[in-house]
């Protein structure tokens, strides 16, 4: 079955199976999955490397279909689509197969596209099986900031030994090639970086999140130093730990700094062995801060407030304690019960009472005859999705464009501002749905239903507010 280079018949049938010795493809693959089990420790090894070689192939193959369908709609946009917005609609669609957020999407056809059709040398030894896709990744982003010249002279000098090198290996010798082919690619390249820096917020488990900052290095240095300073300004009697402290500061810092939830920061705060007066007590800009957060060392007083809302969902029964069922923590997710009532008892919290139907969990519905939604059904549609109604995205719905799915029409009674018909959309997918080839049907309880160019459909329901009620015997209503 396999040409194994063996001089006899008899060599052949005691030689071992080389498969990383092979270019990848499909039948190599179907021919790995239905390998039944060994004991040879060396075929387990080659097997291992077989299947690296089959998984750069099919990521290669994947990345070319993507360009092809995305530049095919760009070289050939659909009638009132300029080539632009002819790649958003194909981006989109590649977006919602794979199940992507729209960032997640247009990095994945970015990198794709960049790969297939700039760097062909590194795309074919990509797909040859010869590198993983982590290598290319490095040449591809090594060489982004050189004119295309001089990025093929780079891959040229790189590639060949980039199969046998690990990444770190292949990364130094990029960074060497780089710095010879062109001195102040590094400048460029540091520009660049400090124009994609962010603030970006990752939901954790247990009620946790992580805020990560990408700086310019010394002002990441100067801001940490600044949460240093005042942790260490706590004292030796406090007994959270220096990371603890440093986190309480930037949560202090920021919030209270602006006015904006004064006791919150305090509240989450106050499980460290503040006492009930510091962690409650309203503040003004500049007093009552945690410990070590007396005014000092050029921490400036911010006087412009910034309104801003926390929307917090609790059933009844977890804030009356008689449950433990996690509330909801708009922009978040799930929030564990203790925390829940924590929220609720912040003496500064504003509350909305929602009535949700037991049975879903979803939120109940109302409407108007207005094109703007007034603000009480606004706050209903942002409460009943949480989020965008774009398949998989994650953009929080007070974020969004509330849009009527129907377009409104006050002489036809069509369209009616009502959350039968209103939904949040970000500004993408908003733009999206009036592209030709898409549209989307909103169902009373507030799911949607997205047709695509390609004839595809993919719905999206809103989230519970609540877990749904499981009905027993006991539960149901008597008879009469």
């Amino acid at each position: 079955m396999f040409d194994i280079g063996v001089a006899s018949e008899a060599e052949a049938e005691s030689a071992p199976l080389t498969w990383s010795g092979y270019a990848p493809d499909g039948i190599m693959a179907m021919l790995l999955g239905q390998a039944g089990p060994t004991e040879d420790r060396f075929e387990q090894v080659e097997r291992i490397g077989g299947w690296e070689k089959v998984i750069a192939w099919a990521q290669a193959r994947q990345y070319a279909e993507i360009t092809q369908f995305v530049a095919a709609a760009e070289t050939s946009p659909a009638a009132g689509l300029t080539a632009a917005h002819a790649v958003e609609s194909a981006q989109a669609e590649v977006g919602m197969m794979l199940r992507l957020s729209p960032g997640g999407t247009a990095w994945r056809v970015g990198e794709a596209r960049q790969l297939v059709e700039q760097f062909p040398a590194t795309f074919a030894t990509l797909e040859a099986g010869a590198i993983s896709l982590p290598k290319a990744r490095i040449i591809v982003d090594g060489c982004a900031d050189l004119d295309a010249e001089t990025a093929a002279v780079v891959e040229r000098k790189v590639l060949p030994r980039a199969p046998e090198q690990t990444t770190g290996q292949l990364r130094a010798a990029l960074r060497r090639a780089v710095l010879g082919a062109d001195g102040e690619a590094a400048a460029r390249r540091r520009e660049r970086k400090r124009r994609e820096r962010a603030v970006v917020l990752y939901p954790e488990r247990d009620g946790m999140a992580t805020l990560s900052a990408t700086l310019p290095a010394a002002e990441a240095v100067g801001a940490f130093a600044v949460l240093d300073q005042h942790a260490r300004g706590c004292g030796s009697a406090d007994e959270r730990p220096m990371a603890a402290r440093r986190a309480d500061a930037l949560v202090d810092l920021v919030l209270r700094e602006t006015g904006f939830c004064s006791t919150a920061a305090a509240t989450a705060c106050s499980a460290d062995g503040l006492t009930g007066d510091e962690s409650s007590a309203p503040s003004a800009p500049g007093s009552d801060r945690l410990p070590g957060l007396a005014p000092q060392g050029g921490v400036p007083t911010v006087t412009n407030k910034v309104s801003i809302q926390i929307r917090v969902t609790v059933p009844l029964d977890t804030l009356r304690g008689v449950s433990d069922e996690p509330g909801e923590l708009a922009g978040y997710g799930p929030i564990p019960a203790e925390h829940a009532r924590e929220l609720a008892a912040d003496p500064d919290s504003v509350w909305h009472r929602l009535v949700t139907d037991p049975l879903t969990g979803a939120l109940l519905d109302y409407g108007t005859t207005r094109y703007r939604p007034p603000p009480h059904l606004t706050e209903h549609l942002i409460a009943r999705h949480q989020y965008c109604q774009g398949p998989g995205c994650r953009v929080p719905a007070d974020r969004c464009d509330l849009d009527h799915n129907i377009p409104f029409d006050p002489d036809t009674d069509q369209g009616p501002t009502s959350a039968a018909n209103l939904g949040p959309k970000c500004r993408p997918h908003h733009r999206l749905k009036g592209m030709p080839g898409w549209s989307v049907s909103q169902y009373p309880d507030g799911s949607i239903t997205w047709t695509t160019p390609s004839g595809h459909t993919y719905r999206v329901d809103p989230p519970p507010l609540t877990e749904p009620r499981v009905i027993t015997t006991a539960d149901e209503p008597p008879p009469f």
